[in-house]
This record gives structure tokens, C-alpha cells and sequence, in this order.
């Protein structure tokens, strides 16, 4: 590296970094108080970064606002769990008359029953479906309910799919991730192949098949970078595992707002178990896991004489089940065209703005999910997602949030109802201001990048 490299790699990095730094003090004290009684000053990993996480004070719509009074245009939206923008009158509307008459009751509830019915009308795979707190949960109890019911153990998942945390699932899905503390034992029933290889997939199922109760996919790689599947891989998936009696589960968790179906109802492809989260709630935590009825009815006690124990304090948690139903309520298919329109307008605007920047670099898109990606060619595998340059997202996140962006470390971006074209613009114009920061860093250090 020469002297004038490190001069121009120092120079950005000490701009934006001074610029955070002014723009967010209160954040910082915030941070400096957290820092003593939750280690790290975040209590998800993911909310971390250098050289402070920023604190938001309140969301609505689709802004959040932080301590030093600074609007930001949000593009996280929780990580996918909100779909409608923050404070949405209706879900609001619905919490409160709910809660009003006690959150919780630890039986069977009208709530319940409507949530249910609305997810098994709208998602093909789902005949019948349970409710749990979290997407850990709802992969947890759908690959138990694949090993109860095969009475075979072993798991195929796909490299860069992420499924939760829990042990089984958690190690080597991505960079990043650290496995430590999870025995050995948890994963020695746990197969892995690259997404999107038709050969290597069907080589496992087929080589595994008397000892394999499932594959378990993403239908896209969400946190592993929108990586799209290529043309007829689900099918794909879908012929193999059933030619060779294996169930097939869509972990579309983070998928699920593409459609009013989800991937599977996009795609046309039925997997026979499905878990979904996020939107459900309505931006309050909730798993569901679910599939077809002589699958799900395993748990059933009016037709098991030992069905499958699953309990939980919080299942199908009584207000949890009013904000999603209100929200699914208005996440319509007009509501869906709209939010996966102003996707294909920033798009639209990023392809723009790449070329006229000189750049030859790549945004991965389905519907109202983006994700950049400092690559020089289409990122179709997990392989590729892991070569995007990690310095060019660190600085882009953190200039981004100087413009009063406020976004994902990684390059994704999550779009809500509650947006506008003028936003979608805006945001495509912030973007294009921080590619142009960085471009004196890209021609000196990153010119595989250029056109």
C-alpha cells in the first residue's frame, strides 16, 4: 500500500468518523451509561458498531428520531419486522383496545384464531400452524417437528442460510458468526451445501436420505445478502426431497413480505413445512412455524394419544396476536404492489447511480428488499456475498447515517408502506452522495470496482 493510499483511506475514514461523532454525542453518553450494565452497550450483536451504536429516542412512520433531535429516513425497519412504518394508527389502535382487556390469558383466544386463519388462507404451505415468540423459536420447533414425525435426525441447510440462533443452526451460516459455546454434539446431525448448486443439493439428499428428516432453506438468502435462487432451484428442491421422502421446509421468516404468500405462493413451490415471523407481528416478537395437517397434527391431542410437546408462557401472546392481524389486515395485495414498486424504483436508482459513478458494483433486489454489495460481478452464492469489501459498507453505513439515513451496517436496506416515492428519491440521492465520498478510496485501493 503507498504512502498516498493510506493518506486517502485515513483522510474519508477521519471525516465520517468525526462527522458521526459530532452529529451523535448524546448517543455516545447514552452508550457510555449502557456500557455498565449490558456488555457491549447493545443487547443484540447486530446493533454494534465502531465507533458507538447510535440510540433512537422514538420512531413514526417512517422516520426515527434521535437524542440530539437529528430525523432519519429508516430503512432497517427492524430488521424486516415492520412493514407499515412506526406508530401505524391501526396496529396501534388494536393494541390498545386489546391490551386494555388483559395481554395475556395462557389459553386458547379469538386472537388466536384469527391470526391463524389469515396465515392459513394466504400461505400455501400452511394447513395448520403454531405460535411461538421469536424466529429462533419457530426453525427450533419446525426441525424438531421434522425429526418427530420422519423419526430420522439429520438437517440439510444451505451455506450463508441464516435460521436463528439456536445451537444446531447457528454455526458456520455466515461470516461473523461466532459458534463458540455450542457443544459439538449439536451440529454432528447438521449438513451443509452451497445455495443455489443443483448438484451438490441433490447429491446430499440422495447420499442422506434414510437418515435425513428435512432440508431447511431460505427461499433466498435474506441475512446472507438477498441472494436470489437461480431459475428452477426451488423447484429443484421441491422434486428431490420428495422423490427421496424428505421434508422440505421454507424458512421465509424474513421473506415472507415479498407476497400476501410469501416466496412459496411468488414461486409457486409448497414445501411441507413452513416457519414465518417478523411482519406477523405487526413489529411485536412472534414466530410461527406451521404445515401440512397429517404433519402438523403430530401435536394434535384430540387425535395423538402422545402428541408432541410444545408449550411456552408467551405462545400466541394475546396482543401479539392483535397487531399482527391488523397488520396482515392491510398488508394487502395493493399494499404489496406498492412496497415492492418503490423497490424496484431504488433499484432503479442505484443501477443509475453506479453507472454514472463509474462503478461497477451490485444491488441484489426482491420486492421491498435491497442489499449493496461491493462485488464486480452478479452475486449469485453466499461465496460471492462474503467478498463484498467490508470497509467500503462500514464507511458507507456510517456516512449515510451523517446524511440522516438510518440503515444496516451490511448494505440492506428494508422498505416500509409508509414510504413515498419523494423518500425513495431521497434516499437514492444520499446513497449517490456517499458513493461519490467514497470514490477517491474505490480508484486508489478498490479499482476491481470500476467500470
Amino acid at each position: 500500500m503507498t504512502k498516498e493510499q493510506v493518506g486517502i483511506e485515513e483522510l474519508i475514514e477521519k471525516k465520517i468518523a468525526d462527522a458521526y461523532k459530532e452529529k451523535f454525542p448524546v448517543s455516545r453518553q447514552h452508550h457510555e451509561k449502557l456500557i455498565n450494565y449490558i456488555p457491549g452497550g447493545a443487547t443484540r450483536s447486530l446493533s454494534y458498531f465502531k465507533p458507538y451504536p447510535i440510540h433512537i429516542d422514538y420512531g413514526q412512520g417512517a422516520w426515527v428520531f434521535t437524542h440530539e433531535g437529528h430525523k432519519l429516513l429508516d430503512v432497517t425497519n427492524a430488521y424486516g419486522a415492520i412493514v407499515h412504518g412506526h406508530g401505524d394508527p391501526d396496529i396501534v389502535k388494536a393494541v390498545q383496545e386489546g391490551i386494555a382487556r388483559g395481554s395475556q390469558y395462557s389459553t386458547p383466544t379469538d386472537g388466536q384464531y384469527k391470526l391463524a386463519k389469515l396465515l392459513c388462507e394466504r400461505i400455501p404451505g400452511f394447513d395448520r400452524v403454531r405460535f411461538v415468540n421469536s424466529g429462533t423459536e419457530a426453525t427450533l420447533f419446525a426441525l424438531r417437528t421434522a425429526r418427530a414425525y420422519t423419526g430420522k435426525d439429520k438437517i440439510l441447510k444451505m451455506s450463508g442460510g441464516f435460521h436463528g440462533t439456536h445451537d444446531c443452526v447457528a454455526a458456520s451460516t455466515k461470516k461473523n458468526v461466532i459458534t463458540a459455546g455450542i457443544p459439538k454434539g449439536m451440529t454432528e446431525d447438521m449438513l451443509e451445501v452451497p445455495f443455489n448448486d443443483f448438484e451438490a443439493f441433490e447429491k446430499a439428499v440422495k447420499e442422506n436420505s434414510d437418515e435425513l428428516a428435512a432440508v431447511i432453506m431460505e427461499p433466498f438468502l435474506g441475512a446472507g445478502g438477498v441472494v436470489l435462487p437461480k431459475p428452477g432451484y426451488l423447484e429443484h428442491a421441491r422434486k428431490v426431497t420428495a422423490k427421496n421422502n424428505v421434508l422440505l421446509i421454507f424458512d421465509e421468516i424474513f421473506s415472507y413480505r415479498v407476497n400476501t404468500g410469501g416466496c412459496q405462493k411468488l414461486y409457486g413451490v409448497t414445501p411441507d413445512l413452513t416457519t414465518v415471523g417478523k411482519v406477523v407481528g405487526g413489529g411485536l416478537p412472534i414466530g410461527v412455524f406451521g404445515g401440512k395437517k397429517e404433519i402438523m397434527n403430530i401435536f394434535c391431542h384430540e387425535k395423538t394419544s402422545k402428541p408432541l410437546y410444545h408449550s411456552g408462557t408467551f405462545n400466541g401472546y394475546e396482543t401479539v396476536m392483535q397487531a399482527g392481524y391488523a397488520a396482515l389486515s392491510k398488508y394487502d395485495e395493493a399494499k404489496v404492489a406498492y412496497i415492492n414498486s418503490l423497490g424496484d424504483q431504488l433499484q432503479n436508482g442505484l443501477l443509475k447511480s453506479f453507472e454514472n459513478n463509474g462503478l461497477n458494483i451490485q444491488s441484489n433486489q426482491i420486492g421491498s428488499l435491497l442489499n449493496m454489495h461491493f462485488v464486480n460481478e452478479p452475486v449469485t452464492t453466499a461465496e460471492q456475498v462474503l467478498e463484498s469489501e467490508e470497509q467500503l459498507h462500514t464507511l458507507m453505513h456510517l456516512s449515510l447515517l451523517n446524511k440522516g439515513i438510518f440503515t444496516i451496517p451490511r448494505g440492506l436496506f428494508i422498505l416500509s408502506t409508509a414510504m413515498t416515492k419523494d423518500e425513495i428519491d431521497l434516499l437514492t440521492g444520499k446513497i449517490d452522495e456517499t458513493l461519490k465520498e467514497l470514490l477517491p478510496l474505490i480508484e486508489e485501493k478498490y479499482n476491481h470496482l470500476l467500470l
